[in-house]
């Protein structure tokens, strides 16, 4: 009996562990100064167009997919954004942005999405299966009549165990609104949905730190973002 129960044990923390194999992280680009704090975000679709997508689904089951992750990106980006940032953000295509408007915009691009294979993550782990999601960033001042792109960032990440049942409830006002928004988009697995509500929360975490940098906002709102390690 001790011998199963050990081995129970042993298989619930292999489980744990390889639940926590997984992240996105920031290698940053581009940044110069900006002269102020926003009173708006605008979160734009990120770009699927150009993008490698390993996923098992083509034609209209695919741009279905690729319109849903665009959606899943955006919801998650303006709730992290106006949770932790207290910011008032908002999606693009509901509320439009207009030039010299103390605002700022957040464009995006989807490089590569790897699905994986939910049973290798489950049953086999160490990176079995393992989902991918790789972004590029660019965050423009739109105040005055020419915006450029003032930071610019990628994001590059993934989930190597399938959690599961284990986070099948969203339990996080974040991962309710990513399942939300995936609800219609053709079975976004829980792989793709968490890459996504990482990634939006670097996301946040990046434009944070250069609102700590510029000292717009004290040191207990800073989220230092994951830096990428070669």
């Amino acid at each position: 009996m001790n011998k199963v129960l050990g081995g129970i044990g042993i298989s619930i923390g292999l489980i744990l562990a390889l639940v926590g194999c997984a992240s996105i992280s920031v290698q940053q680009g581009s940044q110069y100064a900006t002269k102020q704090m926003p009173k708006t975000i605008y979160v734009e679709p990120f770009i699927t167009s150009t993008g490698t997508f390993n996923v098992d689904r083509e034609g209209q089951e695919l741009a279905t997919f690729k319109t849903g992750l665009q959606n899943m990106m955006t919801a998650g980006i303006t709730e992290d954004v106006a949770d932790k940032l207290g910011v008032t953000a908002v999606d693009a295509r509901k509320f439009h942005p207009k030039l010299n408007e103390n605002a700022w915009v957040i464009r995006g691009e989807f490089i590569q999405v790897n699905q994986g294979s939910r049973a290798l993550r489950g049953i086999v782990g160490f990176g079995a299966g393992g989902t991918k999601m790789l972004t590029k960033v660019e965050v423009y001042d739109i105040s005055g009549n020419d915006p450029k792109p003032f930071l610019t960032f990628s994001t590059t990440g993934g989930s190597n165990a399938e959690p599961g049942a284990i986070s099948a409830i969203a339990t996080t006002p974040l991962m309710i609104v990513i399942q939300a928004a995936a609800s219609s988009a053709g079975g976004i697995g829980h792989g793709v949905s968490e890459d996504t509500a990482r990634t939006a929360r670097q996301v946040t975490a990046t434009l944070s730190n250069y609102m700590y940098a510029s000292g717009w906002i004290p040191k207990d709102k800073w989220i230092q973002p994951k830096a990428y390690d070669n």
